[in-house]
């Protein structure tokens, strides 16, 4: 699993990434961080994958973050 999620960014309106991973200080599942890769503040979440991001600066960032462990979710029956 991936610690990237999709948002939108709010000067730029198209895609851009931000991770949500447990060696991420301030980051939770179903949380979104404050700021995109590339620095700009999130506007909300978007339908796309990771790898049909826009914003070449968050893709150009990606892998200083690939490293990172992801939240899993854990079901009991």
């Amino acid at each position: 699993m991936s610690p990237f999620v999709c948002v939108t960014g709010q000067v730029t309106p198209i895609s851009h990434l931000v991770v949500v991973s447990p060696a991420m200080p301030g980051t939770a599942p179903g949380v979104l961080p404050t700021l995109t890769l590339c620095a700009q503040p999130v506007d909300g979440s978007s339908p796309v994958s990771p790898g049909e991001v826009a914003c070449l600066r968050c893709l150009a960032r990606a892998p200083q973050f690939m490293w990172m462990p992801s939240y899993t979710v854990e079901v009991t029956l």
